[in-house]
């Protein structure tokens, strides 16, 4: 039996690994239209920085998530954010966090955090660079046949699971060949979920920027700002000695405001609110990066009791499916699909 998985973030890796720990007789391709693996969970490095620009810790809120950061996967790189997180008020007013949250370890890989889809990754089947634009079903048989965006037909599976965001998902589900009821009831449910987008601005400095905090988080959703993170508090391996690194990861509705924005005009936007909540003048960074996540958080769930119901062959897992982006949830959701899959293969 052959499983073909499109996209290689969290719930796609954790799903593959966990259903060949299980069944080491299945087959497995995961196809991923990046050059990396982790999706959201990236890590840029630039004139001696290091920055995760997408996702920024991992939580381990359960035993099983705990199992696997510091039994199943290698700890050489894993580290433990020291300082809290704070929050900011749409007036720019802080306050310290919720100290049962602050409680809870967060967790960071020196080296990136990308380091947790290389490790997920390994001993994997992964197609880096192929992009899945539509399936067909096999005439004659009820096997899928994947095709890319250009109509190549890269690879044919028994079952398919799809992880990348749930509009991607049904744009590739409203361009694929098969029964239009099922087909149109499986978009109907992924379309039910909309996306908030994030820009992402990365600051560097030529000085030291100390805080009593990690970080800062919005949580009335009223400030242009989501989150403003001291990347540099994560060790010395972030940037060099004696400078700073500020990771701003602007609200929704301000990055929908600003998508198009000219990259100079953004940061210079970003430079004046981040000066004015850290009550210092930051007008000059050595350097800016802009990301721009277009699907950056779900803002709703769409029901797995209606997508992977096992007639198909179709399976589908992401933070979609746990209604919240997080990289932990991402996993379970991965280790939930598998689940069904290894129901599916003994049905």
């Amino acid at each position: 039996m052959h499983l073909a998985i499109v996209g290689a973030g969290m719930a796609g890796l954790s799903a593959a690994r966990e259903l060949l720990q299980r069944r080491p007789d299945l087959s497995i391709t995961i196809y991923e239209k990046s050059r990396g693996f982790g999706g959201r969970v990236a890590t840029r490095r630039r004139n001696g920085f290091v920055f995760d620009h997408g996702a920024q810790v991992i939580k381990a809120p359960d035993a099983n998530i705990e199992r696997l950061l510091h039994a199943e996967l290698s700890t050489e790189e894993l580290r433990r954010i020291e300082k809290p997180v704070y929050v900011l008020h749409a007036d720019n007013t802080i306050a310290e966090g919720d100290p049962a949250l602050n409680a809870e370890p967060s967790w960071f890989y020196a080296s990136g955090l990308n380091r947790l889809g290389k490790l997920l990754a390994a001993g994997l089947d992964v197609r880096l660079g192929v992009r899945i634009a539509s399936l067909r079903r096999e005439e004659g048989t009820a096997r899928w046949m994947l095709f890319d965006l250009n109509g190549a037909h890269v690879g044919t599976a028994d079952a398919v699971l799809l992880t990348p965001p749930a509009p991607q998902t049904a744009e590739i589900l409203a361009t694929s060949d098969f029964d239009p009821g099922l087909r149109d009831a499986l978009v109907r449910e992924l379309i039910h979920v909309p996306y908030r987008r994030c820009l992402t601005l990365t600051l560097a400095y030529d000085r030291p920027i100390e805080r009593p905090f990690y970080a800062l988080v919005n949580v009335d959703r009223q400030h242009p700002m989501a989150w403003l993170a001291l990347e540099h508090t994560k060790g010395t391996e972030r940037c060099p000695s004696g400078h700073s690194l500020l990771i701003a990861q602007l609200a929704g509705h301000f990055s929908v405001q600003q998508w198009d924005a000219p990259a100079d005009e953004l940061a210079a936007a970003v430079v004046e609110i981040v000066s004015i909540v850290l009550g210092e003048d930051l007008s000059r960074p050595l350097w800016y990066d802009r990301q721009g996540w277009r699907y950056a958080l779900p803002d709703g769930i769409a029901r797995a009791s209606v997508l992977n119901t096992m007639q198909t062959g179709l399976f589908f897992a992401g933070d979609y499916i746990a209604g919240l982006g997080r990289i932990h949830l991402a996993i379970k959701s991965g280790w939930e699909v598998a689940d069904a899959i290894e129901a599916w293969l003994t049905r």
